[in-house]
């Protein structure tokens, strides 16, 4: 009995010397399904268990069409409602797969026709169709999208024709007409003024328009972001916390975490470090927390970063806590802790925290 109260107290003694407790914890490796709910766009999450939490956020695989959308050809004076038209143009494409072109207007008519085709990677040379054009709109244009095919496109030649509008043939028959063309490769600047988003646009002369939409150079930190852990039930003004977390990452460079609230107090505090490609092990302190919430997670953003990222575990820890008062995960699992916060086996022997409170394991 003496030995046994000897043990007690030395672990309460431990408890004072470390003044730290777990706030919340998961273990990815161990869950089989997503289970906070919602994430951000631009990527698909899974859960494998054995593997862990997946974020894949390859960008052929998750993007739309029209992220990034450029006009390359722009002010047409004047579509026919129901016009029957063609559009032939060069280009260069870093990847094979799926573009999409938009006839649309800039007079706020709504006028638009899309679609969508396959295009090789390398030098491509397209003729596409636009019949029975929906709405007669005074300003139209055709932008390019290449949200699905990452990396740099160059757009060289552009021209519009009205298939029913002009003398074209051999005889003075009437068939296709110019209506509008552009020729990137004598042109020096962009003079179309404006871009959709996810791409840098420049104009060679002598190469032509050039996209890039490498996700890389021109993606934010916080698209996609993942809750990494969720739900944590009180975070305090003030408080200093640190979080652990084992990753893996496809590329080195900046990740970015965000401590934020579910709460609607707009609880928030953000940093951006640095990874190494492959496994990661990494802690980060987020101290003087600048709010009180009562329910707070981790973002994990990874924008920068494009490919398939795992996460491992994760754990939030505050620094000053003057004792482990429990052990707070998304739910109880059964797992056994120490005093001092890791997990231990069931032929551990002495206080142990097991889905909140402690036991004497002999």
């Amino acid at each position: 009995m003496k030995k046994l109260f000897t043990l007690v107290a030395m672990a309460f003694m431990a408890i004072g010397a470390n003044a730290q407790s777990i706030v919340a914890e998961v273990d990815w490796t161990q869950k089989s399904e997503w289970d906070l709910g919602w994430y951000g766009e631009g990527c698909t999450v899974s859960v494998n268990q054995g593997e862990g939490l997946i974020i894949d956020c390859t960008p052929a695989a998750n993007a739309n069409y029209w992220e990034p959308q450029v006009p390359m050809i722009g002010h047409i004076a004047t579509i026919d409602e129901g016009g029957q038209y063609q559009v032939k143009f060069q280009f260069n494409s870093p990847v094979a797969g799926e573009l999409r072109l938009d006839f649309y207007s800039w007079d706020g008519s709504g006028a638009t026709m899309a679609t969508v085709f396959e295009v090789a990677q390398g030098d491509n040379d397209m003729t596409i169709d636009f019949l029975d054009y929906p709405t007669p709109c005074t300003d139209a244009g055709i932008f390019y999208q290449c949200g699905k095919l990452p990396g740099k496109h160059v757009v060289k030649k552009v021209q519009l024709f009205d298939l029913e509008g002009g003398e074209g043939g051999e005889g003075g028959e009437v068939g296709p007409a110019i209506v509008a063309e552009v020729d990137w490769t004598q042109k020096s600047e962009w003079d179309l003024g404006w871009y959709g988003e996810g791409c840098t646009v420049t104009v060679n002369q002598g190469e032509g328009l050039i996209i890039d939409c490498t996700p890389a150079a021109n993606a934010n930190y916080w698209e996609p972001q993942i809750p990494m852990i969720g739900h944590i039930a009180e975070i305090a003004e003030g408080g200093q916390y640190q979080v652990q977390f084992g990753f893996i990452s496809p590329v080195a460079g900046e990740l970015r975490l965000d401590f934020y609230s579910w709460d609607g107090s707009g609880a928030t505090m953000a940093t951006v470090f640095e990874v190494a490609e492959g496994e990661n092990n990494l802690t980060i302190d987020f101290l003087d927390y600048p709010t009180p919430c009562t329910d707070a997670g981790i973002f994990y953003q990874c924008g920068k970063l494009p490919g398939k990222h795992i996460i491992k575990y994760v754990k939030v820890i505050d620094l000053e806590a003057d004792a482990i008062q429990s052990v707070k995960a998304t739910k109880n699992d059964g797992a056994i802790y120490n005093l001092a916060g890791q997990k231990v086996s069931a032929s551990y022997k002495g206080v142990v925290i097991k889905n909140g409170k402690k036991y004497l394991q002999k």
